[in-house]
């Protein structure tokens, strides 16, 4: 499935009835046919993304000035060679037109299969949600996005509408009697595998004071100063015999309960979650604990100097406590499932729309990445 952090909703509009007297796609529409229809502005709608994501692309390297938005001097970026996050490497150009191409034809395949499951949506919050976009895009993105061509129903259509209908199309596909249903042992079995289970707490090994700053001046600095051996070596006795203590089998909340009261700590300093760790992290806790086996604890020092360091409890509790909760339908069944499938399910949607042999409008390739460039911005 696509980026996870799009808002979800679906609007009944979105599929019309095509006219008796239609016989030919019209310019107004990307794709029009039985009964489905998507305006011209989605198609441009997602050129508009695409061209803003390939910018960021070539703005990552060496040849693009940030002040002009051009390359080599005096050339557009859209001329220049970008690398996607898949390792794709193109002309920018290129890549927009093939990446609002494919997002569109996309749509249609979600629109497909969403119709072919039967998914229903609630009028009720497509309404109330619709009337919050409104004045969103009223006070945000008409004057940006009208003149290229992109109403308020095409932005909502694409950007909010046609994402909540790839997660109810999923749903039912992978869902209770789907065509493709996951049982509780399969999701369960993946949870297992592929989840960790964690929480820490830390403490610095240095405190930091006010000092008059050095101009003069009536602002203030601050300056860590490393805690005293005595009280480092305190600390580091404590936080390995917590790690002994929940390696052990003993209580994570009676760990924290002992750690608060002799350190007179107000508030719980737990972090927790649970989650896959990616396998390319960059975070060295989280590397740690991914390396770590369900029911060990232990301690870690995290810090360039001595005037930075921190000491960590670290424990990897054992992921069947989490079972229940992450298999539940009424908490996290519906994250797992996504993790599970999100790649078969673009898969299938891509798979469906070759079937198809999608044929997008021809007046989708009237409109060119260059339209959006300031100097070529309709007025």
């Amino acid at each position: 499935m696509k980026n996870f952090s799009k808002i979800l909703c679906v609007v009944l509009a979105l599929v019309i009835a095509l006219s008796a007297a239609s016989c030919s796609l019209s310019p107004q529409y990307a794709y029009q046919q039985d009964d489905i229809e998507l305006p011209i502005g989605v198609y441009i709608y997602y050129l508009f993304n695409a061209y803003n994501s390939a910018q960021g692309y070539a703005q990552k390297s060496d040849l693009y000035d940030a002040e002009t938005g051009k390359y080599d001097g005096k050339k557009s970026f859209l001329k220049m060679e970008i690398t996607d996050d898949d390792g794709e490497t193109a002309v920018a150009e290129d890549w927009i037109k093939n990446k609002a191409d494919e997002d569109t034809k996309n749509a249609v395949a979600i629109n497909t299969k969403f119709n072919e499951l039967g998914c229903t949506i609630d009028q009720t919050e497509l309404d109330s949600t619709k009337t919050y976009y409104k004045s969103y895009w009223d006070q945000s993105y008409a004057e940006q996005l009208e003149p290229y061509g992109i109403s308020f129903d095409s932005f909502f259509l694409a950007g909010y509408t046609i994402p909540v209908m790839e997660t109810e199309a999923f749903k039912a596909e992978y869902g209770t009697d789907g065509p493709s249903a996951v049982s509780d042992e399969e999701l369960t079995d993946y949870f297992k595998e592929n989840y960790t289970s964690y929480k820490y707490f830390s403490v610095n090994l240095y405190e930091t004071a006010e000092t008059d700053s050095a101009d003069g001046s009536e602002e203030t600095a601050s300056e860590n100063t490393p805690l005293s051996e005595d009280k480092i070596a305190e600390y580091q006795k404590d936080f390995s015999d917590y790690a002994s203590t929940l390696s052990d089998g003993g209580s994570y909340a009676d760990v924290v309960a002992e750690y608060m009261e002799k350190y007179e700590v107000e508030e719980d300093p737990t972090t927790e979650n649970v989650e896959d760790i990616d396998e390319e992290t960059t975070d060295d806790i989280l590397k740690t604990i991914k390396d770590m086996k369900d029911g060990q604890a232990m301690t870690m020092e995290v810090g360039e100097d001595e005037n930075s360091k921190q000491l960590y409890l670290i424990y990897r509790e054992p992921i069947e406590k989490q079972v229940e909760a992450y298999t539940d339908p009424e908490q996290h069944k519906n994250d797992v499932l996504s993790a599970m499938k999100h790649d078969a399910f673009d898969e299938l949607l891509k798979d469906l729309a070759d079937e198809q042999k999608i044929t997008l409008s021809s007046a989708c390739s009237s409109y060119n990445p260059s339209m959006f460039e300031e100097t070529n911005k309709k007025k």
